[in-house]
């Protein structure tokens, strides 16, 4: 699946349809059914982030998404009773949010009464113009505030060609794995809609039940417990972890982000790479990690290297095809100075001591590390500093996703942070990073990334790191 800002999106024209909530649903939000569920800490957290990013006037990309076709004059009739059972199988695409008194509070609509219907949205006979529409709509019906908190459609084209499905959900009730989820899922359910037959499909957990777990297990956490004090240990030890070389930028100033990718390995090179970090008793995480702390010792000549690592919590088997936020952070540390092998071995060890961190977040941290709550997170608009790696071949439907043209979608936003996404697919492993806007920005961030690229090839080739 490629990933993208909507900006760089470059769909085909064609008659653009959104599927939009019906009568009943709208009166049911306007009853406005509170719900006892709290927001998890990582949705509070996105919350107030984008609270605080708007009353700033910054643009921050409060939505993910996904776009693929489907061949042929799609049956909207079929697509819209799909969609209707796939927002129903989510029960937090049910609920929203309102602030009062500073604290945020769940409302949820009965699923029973989802209905959603077709409205025509225009014409368009330039990709450009089709590109605007979506983003504007994208941007706007999609608010974690308001319900609904996701907005869906079609492109509809002639005869002999695809049409093309979109979708856009509010951060804070999905992640990157879950909005890759949808295409088999939806797919699934439309194909079975449009043929009148019954599909299968795994049960699903609900995101909303989660939230209440999330918050009834960091109330027991205490200042004392192990994996806080390793969390403070980590930042009391040295400074936050921060991009390699400088990004030239003003003290508390955001910059318009810009994004970067670029093909890291083959099929073969990937295969290499993964066996050369089992050679060492690691995995491709810590490999990873290993190989941005040989970049930032090669090219700034640090070779103790801190990060942050994207984890997932989808811990039960319940939560593995559930919509929703099932991601955390936690802190890595290792020496890059005596070449790949050590460095992995390293990272690897980190990344088993901190196990049991899945269950601790920054948030919490700050909460009963209140001294350190301005160096984990510099203010509440701030994003952390993060590297996420994902084996994209494990999600279902996965195969199928270059010839769909799936692509994974999310809005623009300001930074001030060096964000890295590496995914793994069938045929290449790619990276992506999302960076300010600076003209120091602009020559340091693609001159890092292209040597850790060649650090990664350079290991997967001769398991060793480059000469400098």
């Amino acid at each position: 699946m490629k990933m993208m800002e909507i900006q760089d999106y470059t769909p085909q024209p064609g008659e653009l349809v959104e599927f939009k909530i019906a009568g009943p649903a709208r009166s049911a939000t306007a009853a406005g059914s509170a719900h006892p569920a709290p927001p998890s800490q990582l949705q509070e957290n996105h919350i107030r982030r984008n609270l605080a990013n708007q009353a700033a006037g910054r643009p921050q990309s409060h939505w993910i998404g996904v776009a693929f076709d489907m061949p042929g004059k799609l049956d909207t009739a079929a697509l819209v009773k799909a969609l209707t059972r796939w927002v129903r199988r989510h029960p937090t695409l049910l609920t929203w949010f309102t602030l009062d008194d500073d604290r945020l509070h769940r409302h949820a609509v009965p699923p029973e009464t989802v209905t959603l219907e077709p409205v025509n949205s225009g014409s368009y006979d330039s990709s450009t113009a089709l590109r605007d529409a979506l983003m504007t709509r994208l941007a706007s019906g999609t608010d974690a505030m308001r319900w609904p908190s996701f907005v869906a459609g079609a492109v509809l084209r002639g005869e002999g060609q695809a049409s093309t499905v979109w979708l856009g959900i509010e951060h804070s009730h999905s992640d990157g794995y879950s909005v890759a989820l949808v295409f088999s899922e939806l797919r699934a359910l439309y194909e079975a809609e449009a043929a009148g037959t019954e599909v299968c499909l795994p049960a699903t957990g609900s995101y909303v039940d989660y939230c209440v777990l999330d918050r009834e297990r960091a109330a027991l956490v205490t200042a004392d417990a192990p994996g806080v004090r390793r969390w403070v240990d980590f930042y009391r030890a040295g400074s936050a972890p921060e991009f390699p070389l400088d990004l030239g930028m003003e003290p508390g100033v955001f910059y318009p982000g810009v994004t970067i990718e670029m093909d890291v390995f083959d099929t073969e090179q990937a295969h290499a790479f993964a066996q050369e970090c089992k050679r060492h008793g690691a995995g491709f995480t810590a490999g990873l990690h290993a190989a941005m702390g040989i970049t930032g010792d090669d090219l700034s000549g640090r070779s103790d290297y801190r990060g942050l690592s994207v984890v997932h919590t989808r811990t039960e088997r319940r939560w593995q095809y559930t919509q929703g936020w099932f991601v955390n952070l936690v802190p890595i540390e290792c020496s890059a100075a005596d070449g790949f092998g050590k460095a992995a071995i390293g990272t690897q060890q980190a990344l088993t001591a901190v196990a049991d961190l899945t269950g601790i977040t920054p948030m919490k941290v700050m909460e009963l590390a209140p001294d350190l709550a301005t160096t984990i997170q510099s203010e509440t608009a701030a994003a952390y500093p993060t590297v996420s790696y994902i084996d994209c071949r494990h999600i279902p439907g996965s195969h199928d996703w270059a010839a769909a043209n799936c692509t994974g979608l999310e809005g623009p936003r300001s930074s001030r942070q060096v964000l890295l996404w590496v995914n793994r697919l069938w045929d290449r492993t790619y990276l992506k990073a999302h960076y300010p806007n600076t003209p120091v920005a602009r020559q340091n961030v693609p001159r890092v990334l292209t040597h850790l690229r060649r650090v990664l090839r350079t290991v997967a080739q001769t398991g060793e790191r480059p000469s400098v």
